[in-house]
């Protein structure tokens, strides 16, 4: 009998994921607390300054496992869907793509995801982490504090995006501003990411996230995916809270131990090499 063992899988991710506390989740020392609540800052030209550490965490781990409403157990805190279109919570997968969303959910399946290997969250993931926001010349740099220390650059002058048969691991990213709101389009993925607990989006997929600054310590953020080879209509989610500022992020050179101890992903592999036999992958996800 087939067995949905989202306890393994939300371990796993934990597990990588504790290393770093839910409050504080950049690695390094961090400075002080941020100062009370003002007017938006702004750069030179006029534009939001987003510039410092960004966290749309709650207080606890949330949605880095699901993205609709869930229970909790195993160190995932319950919660409501934080997809706010459509008003349902709920993800409008195709027939076909939910069918392999619920392949991916057994336990047999959990060594699949790329997460429990410290490859890549995936973008849909990120929300959860501390987000580094700097600046350098016509550069937006964010670093998400994942285990993986996942970084994109974003370069205002860019318009067009890389050719097709460029894949990346978190896709290419351009952006402009739309009034005071900063929008990101990112397209050529490579499909091999999930987007929680076996969750995911194709390789053509569309995602634009649009960062809202409120004040000098709050942004409003919001995703929304589009992808007609997965989902039967585009899907969007929020932040399980406002980006708040948190303390800025002083040191920078600590070792990346993600993979250390990373035990429970031994007992995946035995799992899935026993049902299957000498790794045979069964999805994208293992195709590198």
């Amino acid at each position: 009998m087939r067995r949905l063992l989202f306890p393994i899988t939300a371990l796993v991710v934990v597990g990588v994921v504790t290393s770093t506390s839910i409050s504080g989740q950049g690695r390094g020392g961090g400075g002080g607390a941020p100062a009370p609540a003002g007017p938006v800052p702004r750069t030179a030209d006029g534009k939001p300054d987003l510039r410092g550490v960004w966290s749309g965490a709650s207080g606890g781990f949330t949605h880095t496992a699901l993205i609709e409403a869930h229970e909790g157990g195993f160190g995932i805190l319950g919660g409501p869907s934080i997809i706010i279109d459509p008003p349902d919570g709920v993800i409008p997968y195709r027939p076909a793509a939910l069918a392999e969303r619920n392949r991916r959910r057994d336990d047999l399946n959990a060594y699949e995801d790329r997460a429990s290997h410290c490859e890549s969250y995936g973008m849909a993931r990120l929300h959860q982490f501390n987000l580094d926001v700097q600046y350098a010349g016509p550069l937006i740099i964010m670093e998400s504090a994942t285990p993986t220390r996942q970084a994109r650059i974003i370069d205002m002058r860019r318009t067009e995006h890389l050719p097709d048969s460029f894949r990346l691991w978190m896709g290419d990213s351009i952006a402009k501003w739309e009034g005071d709101t900063l929008v990101i389009e990112t397209t050529n993925f490579n499909g091999k990411t999930w987007m929680g607990f076996g969750d995911y989006h194709g390789p053509n997929a569309v995602i634009v996230e649009r960062f809202t600054m409120v004040n000098s310590n709050t942004i409003n953020w919001t995703m929304t995916i589009t992808d007609p080879e997965i989902f039967t209509r585009p899907w969007t989610i929020r932040s399980v809270a406002p980006l708040a500022r948190r303390p800025a992020i002083t040191v920078r050179d600590e070792e990346d131990d993600c993979n250390e101890g990373n035990v429970q992903l031994r007992h995946l592999k035995n799992l899935y090499e026993t049902e299957y036999g000498t790794p045979v992958p069964r999805s994208n996800d293992l195709q590198r």
